[in-house]
């Protein structure tokens, strides 16, 4: 279930807004001397105009003090700013890594790693330019306006309301853009994820693209979702460039306006020159912030719109875990009642499924694809939860155990094994972080890969590539069960653990699966039923339902479904 009402960037904003509101501050005296200097420098023109004497060393002290502190204020102000946006981004980013390791596995399902990926580079780098520059401009610019506005009231009150009379036009044109803006912006990131997926999708499947001479199809893709960014993007620079004339025009026809009035004021000795020339240096000053307002507001509604994707992660619901940290006392190391399952509304993968494995012994799971098997190891694991029905985990309900206590409890190998870019000494100690480099040499010897490892050039330090791709799948497949040597799990899963290899390789792994199992509770899932004839029970599964079960011995015997399937294996 999500958390709809509530804003991580809005929370982290006032976590470090004292930062904030320090710029404010010094915002403030730097715009209060800017208009004490020029009104000081006006009052020093009309003394001269009138015939007076101006003490040039007191006028250039008082000045020299008033531009020390604007250089002192204009320091502290940066650096309040920059502080309170690397803060910000810090903590955010923070959030944003912590949450994608504890997001539900079914997110990852049902959203692209591209997609991800691009919400956690590009979007976050909006975010922190909304941070570096949209927020610190508005804040400046209305606290600028305001010191400017009070001055300028206080010199001629008719001045300053016809300052202020173009402000309406200027809101609704601002208003009508920034949601123009936001319609575009939203396609914009929408397309470069998918470019980013395509992009993603071609790296990973180079091989496969090249052996079937699909480099073109892919590439029309691409150009396909590159042409329709191009188009939105043009559309929003043609957008921003009539910001741009529209920005520059409402800053010309007030200071226009505004001017040519100074001048009959001057004319009609309501103002002096020295009054003068100092409001038409305020009311740039003033024109440039006020102007500016509704207009970083239209900037930063954009980078909004990336923190909105990036608060939909953060809103997403964390994997469900329970407290209990450690199994009760049973007979059975996982138990299944009545349990069911759907990835898709109304279509069950597990269909009412009952089953026990006791402590110490080991069972198999068997069928053709699509039956549940894999189902049943994502839902031991945790990654899913049941729509009906309960699973327990030594003896207690899963809902009931804290999620990393109850992995720690299991080692997973899985036919697809997944081997970070790093070296094979690191990719072995993933299974327990705190083993020591001799446990690692003895979990590789027990994986029979050790003699492979020494082997090679740089032994434990050879770099695998990325997801293991300088290996082959025999040698990834020992370093995975390396890896659950170290874990030593009193709960072994194998997922088809010995698919895919040649024979030797599979008489090696088949070793190392028999000596890693041992005193362990073992569960497999296999198509070469070769593998599963030692256990002590095999489950064969069909749409969802176990149709046989029993020994190898007892499941021929019966002549069902597992005698057939072992009938057509030996034929091969």
């Amino acid at each position: 279930m999500k958390h709809p009402k509530h804003n991580y960037f809005i929370e982290c904003t006032f976590r470090y807004s004292p930062y904030l509101i320090i710029e404010l501050i010094l915002t403030y005296i730097l715009a209060s001397v800017i208009v004490k200097g020029n009104a000081v420098i006006g009052a020093s023109i009309d003394t001269m105009l009138s015939g007076g004497h101006v003490e040039f060393k007191e006028f250039i002290r008082y000045f020299l003090i008033l531009t020390a502190v604007g250089f002192i204020a204009g320091f502290f102000k940066s650096a309040a700013a920059s502080k309170f946006s690397i803060k910000v981004q810090t903590l955010y980013k923070k959030l944003v890594a912590n949450k994608l390791y504890k997001l539900e596995y079914r997110y990852f399902d049902e959203n692209g790693s591209a997609t991800v990926i691009n919400k956690m580079n590009s979007d976050i780098a909006e975010a922190a330019t909304l941070l570096n520059e949209s927020i610190p401009y508005i804040g400046a610019n209305i606290v600028g306006s305001v010191v400017y506005a009070v001055y300028v009231g206080q010199l001629n009150i008719r001045l300053l309301i016809l300052m202020l009379f173009c402000y309406p036009a200027l809101l609704f044109i601002s208003k009508k853009i920034r949601e123009k803006v936001v319609e575009l912006k939203n396609i914009h990131r929408q397309k470069a994820d998918a470019i980013m997926e395509i992009t993603q999708d071609a790296m990973a499947g180079i091989l496969v693209l090249r052996s079937f001479g699909a480099e073109e199809y892919f590439q029309g893709k691409m150009n396909r979702v590159a042409d329709e960014l191009v188009e939105y993007e043009e559309k929003r620079v043609r957008i921003s460039n009539t910001v741009l004339i529209v920005r520059k025009f409402l800053q010309w026809l007030p200071n226009i306006i505004c001017a040519l009035y100074a001048y009959t004021l001057v004319m009609r000795g309501s103002l002096s020159v020295g009054e003068m020339l100092t409001f038409l240096i305020v009311l740039g000053r003033f024109i440039e912030a006020f102007i500016s307002i509704p207009f970083d507001l239209v900037d930063a509604r954009e980078y909004v719109v990336c923190v909105g994707r990036i608060e939909n992660i953060l809103r997403e619901a964390d994997e469900p875990s329970g407290k209990e940290k450690e199994g009760i006392s049973s007979e059975d190391a996982v138990s299944f009642n009545n349990v069911s399952f759907e990835y898709n509304e109304g279509t069950n993968v597990l269909d009412d499924l009952s089953f026990h494995i006791p402590v110490g012994s080991s069972a198999a799971f068997v069928g053709g694809s699509g039956g549940g098997k894999s189902t049943i190891f994502h839902l031991i694991c945790g990654f899913y939860r049941p729509s009906s029905g309960n699973y327990s985990l030594f003896g207690r309900e899963f809902k009931e155990w804290d999620v990393e206590a109850a992995r720690a409890k299991m080692a997973l190998v899985s036919q697809n094994v997944f081997l970070f870019p790093d070296t094979i000494y690191e990719n072995v100690r993933y299974g327990r972080l705190d083993a020591t480099r001799e446990e690692i040499i003895e979990a590789c010897k027990n994986a029979r890969i050790h003699d492979f490892i020494m082997g090679l050039p740089k032994g434990y330090e050879t770099e695998v590539g990325e997801r293991g791709i300088l290996l082959s799948g025999g040698e990834r497949q020992r370093i995975s069960i390396a890896r659950a040597f170290l874990k030593d799990a009193p709960l072994l899963l194998l997922d088809e653990p010995t698919s895919a290899v040649d024979v030797p390789t599979e008489k090696l792994i088949q070793e190392a699966v028999d000596k890693l199992s041992k005193n362990k509770t073992c569960i497999i899932i296999a198509h070469r039923l070769s593998t599963v004839m030692g256990v002590d029970k095999i489950m064969v599964l069909k749409d969802g339902c176990i149709r046989e079960s029993g020994s190898h011995e007892e499941l021929l015997k019966k002549g069902g479904i597992y005698a057939a399937m072992y009938g057509k294996e030996e034929e091969k």
